[in-house]
């Protein structure tokens, strides 16, 4: 059987968990974190975006070349996956298809095409197919 719960009563809080004690809450109106992160301070993706431009001296076409940390980087991962390496070939061809879906997404925003110049296209897409004879007209 459960307990029953005497009700106490006058100033007595609960106390517990999920319950902390009223003097030890955020006041209304008051921060948690007071002093909040400092202006200025750089998060992991800066760290990495700063040491993926920092530049390297690398050897390209027997000339000493200075180039960036990511092109270098790129510039192996496409040499290996040309070498042959199965995990280099499968994370390049990721990233072109990455990088070539997101221009495909953006390119119709820049350059729509209204209904008469579809129409216009669709003429002259009939016209090319009938000046094919290898191919029939469908």
């Amino acid at each position: 059987m459960a307990k029953k719960r005497k009700k106490v009563r006058g100033t007595a809080q609960r106390v517990g968990r999920g319950n902390p004690p009223k003097h030890t809450q955020f006041k209304k109106g008051q921060s948690g974190n007071k002093k909040g992160r400092p202006k200025g301070t750089k998060n992991l993706s800066t760290y990495l975006m700063e040491a993926a431009r920092d530049h390297v001296t690398a050897t390209v076409g027997g000339k000493t070349r200075s180039i960036s940390k990511i092109q270098a980087t790129t510039m192996q991962l496409a040499t290996k996956a040309a070498g042959g390496d199965q995990a280099a070939m499968g994370k390049f061809l990721d990233w072109i298809d990455e990088i070539e879906t997101r221009a495909a997404a953006v390119r119709p925003t820049q350059f729509p095409f209204s209904a008469p110049d579809i129409d216009v296209l669709r003429a002259a897409y009939e016209r090319m197919k009938q000046c094919d004879p290898e191919k029939p007209a469908e």
